[in-house]
């Protein structure tokens, strides 16, 4: 916790050691240990008579000084610094063992008052005696720590007006609980109108964190600053209880406070609140220090109480690091005969001396308060000076990290109003062009890529699965179209009866359009869905996007930033209104007609109508029987058709084009008939009735016969009986492969186009619009740039913070010049 060479306070026949965490512990007299020279622990007012002039008496004061500063001006907000906080019940000796400390008055009354932190400090090098009564306001009403602390001067005593003092703090404390209010309004009430007022009620809050400061300046006092707490309670409200308790506990966490706990002897240690919530927490011990009063409530005849008191205090039982102190306090008739310090100090010596047990103890140098005193006194001294070294570390560690923090922040505009919002909007549309037109910000582009990515393949899917079977029953799939399958399957049966569903008045040997039609529609109509998919995450996407520019280029500005977030959300639904009507168009291109002038049409239906023969004549090597399971399909490679003469038509198959191969010659006797006039869909010619060894696999699909296929066999000369339900799948097929083609490239351009380059074009000119329509519009500039207040209070918080540690630093600086010198 402190870090150090050990140190050693000595006082008469007892030493008392400031170890490496700097706690005070017995140790055996006579220990001969050293200190460096000039340490405030390593001195003793004995060794000097004119202690106000030794270079001892002088460090003190300067270090008692830089303490007082330092917590002035708030450097406990910042760092845990060493402290000591008095806790106690009420009733438990508190207040009196404050007086018998201070030698001030301070509130007394049946219920509870202290509700705010009390830090006293005393300073002995003074001529005369003066208290200086000051209001800390760290927190605000709600609890929270402010960014820096406000020190409001309060009253100034002198020695005349030192009865006084109770009525002061009255008035300090009510003036802390009730902050909405003017301090002036306090400093003349009365003590009637003081106690008139309700903690609690309307905006009087029952505690508070903020802290009275009182500076007394007595010539007959010790060095010393400790902080008085709001005692225990037990009889009153439940939420006050809890508030008591946690204004305590949140004061004595610090691994620096020591916690000195009153605790009354007219009670068994077991009942002790302050003792339990010491124990809660400082488990160890080791920064508590207990002071027992009302030893004299202790009758004669109670002799196990007086044992067990006894056993604390020679530390048998109830251990405790630094110890216990034994004091005897003034009671209700001595303070009516406001005897002096001097006098209430021989008295207490008196009954130490002359009472047992205590006459019994051989060393009493844990008895009575200015024992009690001088010992806290020399501990916290040798704890401030040994976290000096820590504390100047701190404090150029939190500069620094202030500074960046400050730095980091968003600039003040030094520009005129029009001008920087004009900017403002001039960057924000060309980062966000460039972001559209994957430029200089390439994520925007990126994550619509994998959206239109993600589009193909849902079109890709509604490829119709088309298997060349009489019925898909027996068969496994043929594996035609990887990717697709989500239309279908469809076999041949199938195929054929919506040829059947489709015929009207169509001559015989003709195949109905619509059922080419009617198949081709079962794809294309779900292509809206993933379509409508596709544009909505794009829309996200660029929405994200202009949030994310909007938020880097006028967060500052939170009315400016909501302007343009307001106008680019109405843009944008403009844009995406136009855009969808667009998307629609293209939607309706798919429905009807089926049209194509793609050249590739006719060469995928000649591939679509080799593929199904070959695979529908060789249907034998994708049969399904308990044996034959083959892992992975193997396709046939498709079987060139020979062509023949078609009988004339309304649609006939439009002739073949050229082949440098030489043509099969047709097996006819007739003279050969002129070509048929062109069909979109006529049926193939019959395969040719020979016997032909099986064919192999297409390119890319592989192949594992079954036990069956692999025994030497000859295909049976048997024409297909299939004819147009193959070209129907050809053409289907091949129509949807040169169809999705143009799909999946006409909607992801059409949504760049209509909606995210039409919204980066336009956006400018109705931001600029806007921005400098209606009256006084400079004005409005002026009151939109107004920073946002989030961001304005961290930058004072962090200026102010900046302001207090330098100044802390400053004080710091000051001490060393003085130290040295």
């Amino acid at each position: 916790m402190f870090q150090g060479a050990r140190k050693l306070v000595r006082r008469g026949t007892t030493n008392v050691s400031v170890d490496s965490d700097d706690f005070v512990q017995p140790t055996v007299p006579g220990e001969n240990e050293t200190l460096p020279k000039g340490s405030v622990a390593g001195n003793s007012s004995s060794n000097n008579d004119d202690v106000s002039t030794s270079d001892y008496a002088k460090r003190c004061k300067a270090l008692m000084e830089l303490y007082r500063a330092l917590r002035s001006l708030g450097a406990e907000m910042f760092f845990d610094l060493p402290k000591i906080a008095v806790i106690g019940a009420q009733s438990a000796g508190k207040s009196s063992l404050i007086e018998a400390v201070s030698g001030i008055s301070v509130p007394r009354d049946s219920g509870i008052c202290t509700r705010c932190p009390v830090e006293l400090s005393m300073s002995s090098f003074v001529d005369e005696w003066k208290c200086s009564i000051s209001l800390r306001i760290e927190y605000d009403r709600s609890g929270n720590q402010q960014g820096n602390s406000t020190t409001i001067p309060f009253c100034t005593l002198s020695s005349n007006e030192k009865p006084s003092v109770d009525l002061w703090l009255r008035r300090a404390q009510a003036s802390v609980l009730y902050r909405e209010r003017p301090t002036s309004d306090f400093q003349n009430m009365s003590l009637e109108e003081l106690k008139r007022l309700k903690p609690g009620e309307g905006s009087m809050l029952s505690f508070s964190m903020n802290v009275i400061e009182v500076r007394l300046e007595d010539p007959g006092s010790t060095d010393l600053t400790f902080v008085d707490l709001p005692g225990l309670i037990q009889n009153a409200p439940d939420q006050e209880i809890i508030l008591a308790q946690n204004l305590v506990g949140k004061n004595i966490e610090g691994s620096k406070t020591l916690i000195l706990v009153t605790i009354p002897m007219s009670d068994e240690m077991e009942n002790q609140e302050a003792a339990r919530l010491a124990r809660q927490t400082d488990p160890s011990g080791d920064r508590t220090i207990g002071v027992l009063t009302k030893p004299d409530t202790i009758m004669p005849g109670a002799i196990g109480s007086r044992q067990r008191w006894k056993d604390v205090l020679q530390g048998k039982i109830h251990v405790l690091r630094h110890g216990y102190y034994c004091v005897r306090l003034a009671d209700d008739d001595e303070r009516s005969k406001k005897l002096s310090r001097a006098e209430s100090e021989e008295r207490s010596t008196d009954f130490f001396a002359n009472k047992e047990p205590w006459s019994n103890f051989e060393d009493r140098s844990r008895f009575g308060v200015p024992n009690f005193v001088k010992d806290i006194s020399q501990l916290l001294l040798a704890m401030i000076e040994t976290n000096l070294p820590h504390l100047k570390v701190g404090v150029d560690q939190l500069i620094s990290r202030y500074s960046d923090e400050l730095r980091t922040m968003p600039n003040l505009p030094t520009r005129e109003a029009s001008t920087e919002i004009l900017l403002r909007i001039s960057n924000f549309c060309r980062e966000l062009h460039d972001a559209v037109m994957g430029k200089d910000h390439k994520s925007l582009a990126q994550r619509n890529r994998s959206h239109y990515a993600v589009f193909k393949t849902s079109i890709d899917r509604t490829n119709p699965d088309f298997w060349p079977f009489p019925s898909k029953s027996g068969y496994r799939s043929p594996g035609l179209h990887t990717g697709g399958g989500n239309v279908g399957p469809f076999d041949l049966q199938d195929i054929r009866k919506e040829i059947t569903d489709a015929t009207g008045w169509e001559l015989p040997g003709i195949i109905p359009f619509d059922a080419i039609k009617n198949i081709v529609l079962k794809s294309t109509s779900t292509w809206r869905s993933s379509a409508i998919k596709c544009f909505d995450s794009v829309f996200n996407s660029i929405t994200s996007a202009v949030e994310k520019l909007i938020s880097l280029h006028f967060k500052q500005f939170t009315k400016l930033e909501t302007l343009i977030k307001t106008l680019c959300y109405s843009k944008l639904d403009e844009c995406k209104r136009e855009a969808l009507g667009f998307i629609e168009k293209l939607l309706e291109h798919e429905s009807e007609p089926l049209y194509t002038q793609n050249r590739a049409y006719k060469t995928e239906k000649r591939e679509w109508v080799q593929k199904y023969t070959g695979v529908h004549r060789d249907s034998s090597r994708y049969r399904v029987s308990s044996w034959d399971a083959p892992s992975h399909i193997v396709l046939p490679s498709p079987v060139p058709v020979p062509r023949s003469p078609s009988p004339p038509s309304f649609m006939a198959r439009p002739p073949s084009p050229p082949s440098r191969k030489a043509r099969p010659r047709l097996p006819s006797s007739k003279k050969a008939r002129p070509p048929s006039p062109p069909s979109f869909m006529a049926r193939p010619p019959s395969p040719p009735s020979f016997t032909a060894r099986p064919p192999s696999p297409p390119s890319g699909m592989a192949h594992t016969p079954s036990p069956a296929s692999s025994i030497a066999r000859t295909p049976s000369p048997v024409p297909s009986t299939y004819d147009d339900e193959i070209l129907v799948m050809a053409t289907v097929s091949a129509y949807f492969h040169v169809a999705s083609k143009r799909f999946v490239d006409h909607i992801p351009l059409g949504i760049e186009h209509q909606l995210s380059q039409f919204f980066a074009k336009n956006i400018e000119q109705a931001l600029i619009e806007n921005v400098m329509s209606g009256p006084d519009v400079a004005g409005r500039m002026k009151d939109l740039l107004s920073e946002d207040e989030d961001i304005a209070n961290k930058r004072q918080f962090l200026q102010q913070r900046l302001v207090r540690l330098k100044e802390i630093r400053e004080k710091l600086f000051q001490f060393n010049s003085i130290s040295s010198s």
